[in-house]
This record gives structure tokens, sequence and C-alpha cells, in this order.
């Protein structure tokens, strides 16, 4: 499942670099209220959600310390030289292939939507994959990572502490993805077409797989972060979030429970995952079993997108883009990997309920009318949940 940017902007402001974000609208729906000025190096709401944001890309990695040479390694790693090295792996042809093998499963998968996966469509859609993935190598080459280490008490071993991106690395990764992921959706009319939207997610999370298999596992470690944000810059709108903040100060209550919540968001994915394939240990999706690795990372992600938006909509007032967006991208694109309306109600009963745990008791009384809003969303277009035959 995914989400692109749209025309009307929201422009960021941080340490001097502008990001300009779009709302979501299609040519069925009006532009949504989010054209809303702010400067995240003065708003510092706006600025606190963006450091949680960051968080989420900071490399997953265990240090033996004992090894003195593990922290050499690393620091080539992450090095200038280093980076130039990695990158030179994931060259232009290398990557188109991935790219095009990454789209042939893609394209198993939609076979039921002939209409998102045209051969000339989805030839258009590689090459448009192929300059996206260039250019973000391209700022994977920029210092960001920190290494940082110090000797533990004496005896001789050294804690190794990495630093992932930072506040301002997130902002200028985003807005220098913008420009080419809004040329990605105009050239192919995606904004228009729900289908296209699952179809390219998939496409993206194919393609982030094959090519992380041409690098080793150090190497994926720091790369696998940015092949991250690219995925969730198209499904998860963490950036609009982030920008709605802006409406609010420290003391207001909405600002407060999204401040808080938004660092558990993994955890409660991964919660609602873990329950879901208790309930459904046999169920099967085009994909495959929910209990298998992509299927894992296809619903973890779309947990956390499914949260993205209800804490959008709880910053905005307004339960908007769950009924206009989240809702109709999912009867458009569930049934047709084979998710069925009985799983999606399941999906939604446990998350909320997950949220609800992890919420305090005052920030529960206040959540109320966003989650029964969101139960009741999806109840109503129950009827449009048809599993494609």
């Amino acid at each position: 499942m995914m989400k692109f940017l749209s025309r009307d902007r929201v422009r960021l402001r941080a340490n001097g670099c502008v990001i300009c974000l779009r709302p979501n609208f299609t040519d069925e729906m009006e532009c949504l209220h989010m054209l809303i000025s702010s400067d995240i190096s003065q708003n510092l709401t706006t600025q606190q959600l963006v450091k949680i944001w960051a968080e989420r890309y900071k490399p997953q990695i265990s240090f033996s310390t004992q090894h003195h040479f593990v922290s050499d390694a690393l620091l080539h790693m992450i090095s200038p030289e280093g980076r130039q090295e990695t990158v030179a792996k994931l060259h232009r042809s290398l990557i188109k292939l991935n790219c095009e093998f990454a789209a042939a499963k893609a394209s198993e998968l939609y076979e039921c939507t002939p209409l998102a996966t045209s051969p000339s469509e989805v030839t258009r859609i590689v090459q448009c994959s192929v300059e996206i993935y260039l250019n973000l190598l391209e700022f994977y080459k920029q210092p960001s990572y920190v290494l940082t280490e110090s000797l533990q008490d004496g005896k001789g071993d050294r804690d190794l502490r990495l630093v992932g991106l930072s506040i301002t690395d997130v902002i200028k990764l985003a807005s220098f993805m913008e420009p080419l992921l809004l040329e990605y959706q105009e050239r192919h009319q995606i904004s228009n077409d729900w289908a296209k939207l699952g179809f390219l997610t998939t496409h993206l999370n194919f393609s982030n797989v094959a090519l992380l298999e041409n690098l080793n596992a150090a190497e994926q470690v720091f790369v696998r972060p940015y092949f991250k944000f690219l995925e969730e810059q198209v499904a998860l709108p963490w950036l609009r979030v982030c920008a709605a903040a802006s409406m609010h100060d420290f003391s207001s209550p909405a600002f407060q429970v999204v401040q808080h919540m938004l660092p558990e968001v993994e955890a409660i994915s991964h919660r609602v995952y873990m329950n879901l394939v208790r309930q459904f240990p046999k169920t099967s999706t085009r994909r495959g079993r929910l209990d298998h690795p992509s299927v894992k990372h296809s619903c973890i992600r779309d947990l956390d997108m499914f949260q993205a938006y209800l804490w959008l909509c709880v910053l905005q007032g307004s339960l908007a883009p769950i009924e206009d967006e989240l809702v109709r991208l999912c009867t458009m694109v569930m049934p047709r990997v084979g998710a069925t309306w009985e799983m999606a109600a399941v999906w939604n009963v446990l998350l909320i309920a997950e949220i609800m745990n992890h919420a305090w008791m005052s920030e529960q009384r206040f959540l109320k009318p966003y989650t029964n809003g969101m139960i009741r969303a999806f109840e109503r277009s129950q009827s449009q949940f048809v599993l494609e035959a």
C-alpha cells in the first residue's frame, strides 16, 4: 500500500533546507487541508516529531567490542571512500536488472489488475525506479552516520555507539527525493489510480530486497535504512504528520498523545502482526502465508501506515485522511492481494486494542472518537471489499 505526495505544498525548513510537502488527493477528492507553512527550525512541536521519525532509520547493528578491528572496519564503511565502494556495487545496469526482476514478480502478484501492470506501463515504472535508486545512492555518499567509541571502566573493551540519521539528514533526504517521487507520480498518473499504488509499493519492496542481496551483510546494515526511507516515503504520511504538529503547542492534548504514541508505532505493529498470525495461522495471500518474511514485512509496514493515518487525523482534528484515503486505498488494494474482509476487520480491532493498551487512561478517552471513527469508516466500506477471482 502506498500514497504519493500531490501538487499543493506545505513548506518545511530546517537549517536552510526547504522541503515541500504535498497533501494527497485524487480527481474525485478535494485537496486535503494541509496547506500550512511550517518552519521546522522555529516550530518545536514539528521538530520534536521529526526527531522521533528519524529514529526509524537508525542502522540495526550489534558490536563485538572485544575485537578491535570492528570499529576500524565500520569507520571505513561509513567513510566517503567506503560509501563510494558500496555504491559502486549498485551500478545502473545492475539496478535496472533487479528492478525488472522486481517488476516481473509484482506483475504476477497483480495479474488480476491488468490496467495497473500493462507491459508498457511496467517498462516506464522500471525506468523511473532506476533513476530514483541512482539518485538515492548519490545521497548515500554524503556523510550521515557517526560511530563513537569509549573505553569501558578500564577493562580494555571498547563501547561502540552508532548514531543514525539526524533530523537534518532526514529532512534533507526527504527534500532530495521529493521531486523524483512527484515526477514518478505525475508521469504515471498514480494519484488517479489506486490499483497502481499497491503495485508500485510492492515493486519498490521487491526492488529493495533484490538490490540488498548484492551487498555484503555489513553494507546492507547501512544501506537498508535509506531503502526503508524510500519505501516509507511513498507509503506512510510521516511528513504530513510532522507538518500537522505545527498547528499545536506542547500543551495540546492532540500533540501530547501523538508525541507519546509515535515512538511506540513499530512495537505496536509487531505485536498486532503476531496476534494476526495466531488468529489466521493457515491464511494465505497472493504473496504467501502471513508468516512468510515478505508478507510479514508488508503487514508491519501497513500497520505502521494505519497508525500514521490515525495520528494525522488526531493532529488535524478530522477523520478525513482515514475516510477519504486510507479506506479507499485498502478497499482497492487489499482484495487484489487476497486479503479478506474478515482479516481487515480483525486487523483494525487488534490494532486499536493494542494502541489503547499503550495509551494512558486520559489518552484513551481522547482517542475514542478517532478509533471508533476508524472502525465505522471501514465497516461502511465492507460492500466494496470484494476479492478478485
